[in-house]
């Protein structure tokens, strides 16, 4: 028997190795697998009867026990990594002790490493637990092993239970669906709890299951054979993505990360194409596979509690009604166009609609002509105020697609520097532009204008490789909406820029001239700059990523601009120094300095310094500079800034391990005078008095260490992942990384720009899903020129 038990473990091992090539077969994993489990438990249930009976091996029909498999193992939808949900009955006669049996058994399914969750009932006990606690796992059951007899009876008692207290199961599953509007999926979705997630679908199934009076599906009352199966195959790719997600993670999980698209699309057997990587491919159908399921999932409820009088029905009196403040349709609509101004008709504020308004636009038929005459009518939609709750619904029934082209080019595309894709991203941004509505710029634009800037957010979710392709797909469309050139012009300069100045912020250094003009060169007018400063802010707030570093960074970037535009002298760099230099000299706070002090002050080697700070700041530091070796100080109002004067040899390296556990977005470097340096790290985090002493004490003992003598390791940097500019500007150069982030990149990148003497300015500093997105900026002098190609062998690692 040992040795028997033995054997199924080394089968069960082998097969959890190599189950991945299921994945290759028609239907979902979960099916396969769930065939598979239940042949190892069969393998098991009979080496028990063995052990017990031995010689005296009755009738399996005699033995009054049997094994149920139960909810979602019940349905063939255990997932890889799954607890297998059984169910022991038994009858309790006394020719058999059965209970010693059902312990073997359950000591042998632990004993091979088989995660299952049980419970054991007796027969005459079964029909009072079936009210209770089993309720929700036996509504789907299945016949496993033992006794056919037994499962029979036990099979009636559950089917009464199920008809007498039908309404009270009944209201406990529909107690489970919590929402009541169509959401928008996160990249990193939790698949069994969000919207559309398994566990959605598998309480649905359970209501199909109670209400079933017929061998057919209750679900076909409500929609087509056709639309079933797009549930189904929706369903079954979720299934089987889970799966995969558990066999990558060697444990049963729920959280889709972003991190292991590449391996889950190597277990699916996705392979790139052409526009769009493997992992890309897999979001979305992931996402689409979520968004079906969801709305499938709803309607189908709202149609159950409909059918069985769950709640009070509306009275029929048009196409479209209001009930309890949310908008439903009584009657499917006829004509597109129709529809459009039916909605378009509604009153202008924010509206929800019903899932039943989603499905009767999703089954809306009709050709090509009525789509070319139903443009002017979409078109209309953009002219409201209120435009989101339409749009979102055209949207959600897919209607979108047809109506507004370029949106078909970006469902679900992947988004690596936010929670939802670029497409529901872009959504996100018309929402928070339409909240705009008494801001004093957009009040100054015409209808049109405002219309067409509604058109450009939606459409900036389009990642094209060139502003022609991108120029090309929005003049197309635009055509097919009657748009004026003017107007379409207007659209187009700001669609070209729409991420222009965010990427500025990002990874740029905001004050550099040749940065700021060739912004200005795009927009060229104060109206446009405030314009695109609105449309940046609105995308970052949507985005979650207007925090106080990125807000003040995009005031300055602007005020920067608005010189520009004001004084074309101030672009250059020297000029801009100099003639702050000469204001700061007819001030008060210098006038009182001592010659010395203002001596020092006038010969501060960088120009930066003088234009990014404050006179007030520029004594401060000065002043600290002169009495201190070195010193640092913290701000920490609305976000850290760390701050330090030192001597030019300051192991870097020391302070940034003090900070690591902070999220750093911009440093900077200063030379002032007397080989000193002024340093300003900006963090994107507030942190209490207690944490500020802690990080104090830490850099103090940090910067009195000794570590002469440790050997720094070399990270993996590729050649790809290198980009050195030398012609940035006339007096810096920028080196760019883009590489996997890992433990001592920093400390070692900064210990090759010591070795080689560079003389750095500036720094952006970002780390987004593993990856650390870097910009470096260095005065330019000769010894940088002359060792370029030196510098660039010692950091990359191939």
């Amino acid at each position: 028997m040992k040795k028997d038990i033995e054997k199924v473990k080394l089968k069960l091992n082998e097969y959890f190795e190599h189950n991945s090539k299921y994945f290759t077969r028609q239907g979902a994993f979960s099916l396969h697998h769930s065939k598979q489990i239940d042949g190892f438990i069969k393998k098991i249930f009979e080496i028990v009867l063995q052990d017990c009976f031995e010689d005296f091996f009755p009738s399996i029909e005699n033995i009054p026990f049997c094994m149920i498999a139960t909810r979602q193992y019940a349905r063939h939808q255990l997932c890889a990594y799954e607890s297998v949900d059984l169910l022991f009955v038994y009858k309790d006669i006394k020719a058999y002790d059965i209970k010693p049996m059902i312990k073997n058994l359950i000591a042998f399914l632990n004993d091979v490493r088989l995660p299952i969750n049980y419970q054991i009932c007796e027969l005459n006990g079964l029909s009072s637990i079936a009210k209770n606690e089993l309720k929700q796992k036996i509504l789907q059951h299945r016949f496993l092993c033992g006794s056919k007899r037994l499962f029979k009876i036990a099979k009636q008692k559950f089917e009464e239970v199920f008809k007498e207290y039908e309404e009270e199961f009944a209201e406990f599953l529909f107690a489970k669906f919590e929402k009541d509007n169509i959401p928008f999926i996160k990249q990193e979705f939790d698949i069994k709890k969000d919207f559309g997630g398994l566990l959605e679908y598998g309480n649905l199934d359970l209501l199909l299951t109670l209400f079933k009076h017929s061998s057919k599906n209750y679900a076909l009352e409500f929609i087509s054979e056709k639309e079933l199966s797009e549930l189904r195959l929706a369903s079954d790719f979720l299934l089987s993505l889970q799966s995969a997600m558990n066999i990558n993670a060697q444990k049963d999980v729920s959280v889709l990360s972003l991190n292991d698209l590449n391996d889950i699309s190597r277990l699916l057997h996705k392979k790139d194409k052409k526009y769009i990587d493997a992992k890309t491919s897999l979001l979305q159908k992931a996402m689409q596979s979520m968004h079906t399921t969801g709305i499938y999932v709803y309607y189908l409820l709202a149609c159950m509690q409909r059918d069985k009088n769950f709640y009070q029905r509306f009275l029929d009196n048009g196409s479209l009604v209001f009930y309890e403040d949310k908008i439903y349709t009584t009657k499917n609509f006829i004509k597109l166009k129709d529809a459009l101004r039916n909605l378009n008709s509604l009153e202008d504020k924010e509206l929800e609609f019903d899932i039943s308004v989603v499905f009767a636009l999703k089954r809306l038929k009709f050709s090509k002509m009525d789509l070319e005459q139903s443009f002017l009518d979409f078109r209309s939609i953009f002219y409201r105020k209120h435009s989101f709750g339409i749009l979102k619904l055209l949207l959600d029934s897919a209607l979108l697609y047809d109506l507004f082209k370029p949106f078909m080019m970006m469902r679900f595309i992947l988004n690596d520097e936010g929670v939802y894709s670029v497409d529901e991203q872009a959504f996100l941004a018309l929402y928070e532009f339409e909240k705009l509505q008494d801001n004093e710029i957009l009040q100054s634009l015409s209808a049109d204008e405002k219309m067409i800037l509604k058109i450009v957010i939606l459409m900036s979710a389009l990642r094209e490789e060139n502003e022609i392709s991108l120029g090309n797909i929005y003049r197309a469309y635009c055509a097919k909406l009657e748009l004026s050139n003017e107007i379409l012009e207007f659209g187009l300069k700001f669609l070209k820029n729409y991420n222009a100045m965010k990427d500025i912020i990002e990874k740029e250094d905001i004050y550099n001239p040749i940065i700021v003009c060739t912004l200005l060169s795009k927009i060229e007018n104060l109206k446009n700059l405030d314009l695109l400063a609105l449309l940046t802010l609105n995308a970052a707030k949507a985005s979650n990523c207007a925090s106080h570093f990125f807000i003040k960074s995009l005031d300055k970037l602007v005020l920067n601009a608005k010189t520009a535009f004001e004084d074309e002298n101030l672009i250059d760099e020297t000029s801009r120094r100099v003639k702050k230099e000469q204001t700061l000299k007819r001030s008060k706070i210098f006038i009182d300095l001592s010659p010395n002090m203002q001596d020092k002050i006038a010969h501060i080697k960088s120009n930066l310094f003088f234009i990014k700070n404050s006179f007030e700041d520029i004594v401060k530091i000065a002043l600290i500079a002169n009495e201190n070796s070195s010193k640092f100080w913290f701000n920490n109002e609305k976000n850290l800034i760390f701050e330090m004067t030192a001597n030019k040899g300051l192991n870097l390296e020391k302070i940034l391990s003090a900070l690591a556990n902070l999220n750093l977005v911009f440093m900077s470097f200063f030379e002032l005078f007397d080989e000193k340096i002024y340093l300003k790290f900006e963090y994107n985090n507030i942190i209490s008095d207690e944490q500020k002493q802690n990080l104090a004490f830490l850099l103090e003992a940090n910067l009195h260490k000794n570590d002469k003598n440790k050997a720094l390791a070399k990270p993996i940097i590729k050649k790809e992942e290198l980009k050195f500019d030398l012609e940035y500007s006339k007096t810096y150069a920028k080196l760019s990384i883009n590489a996997k982030d890992q433990q001592g990149l920093m400390a070692y990148v900064m210990n090759v720009f010591n070795e080689f003497k560079l003389d750095l300015s500036a720094a952006k500093i970002q780390t987004i899903r593993q990856r650390t997105r870097n910009i470096y900026i260095f005065r330019k002098d000769s010894n940088l020129i002359e060792q370029r190609q030196n510098i660039l062998k010692s950091l990359i690692s191939e």
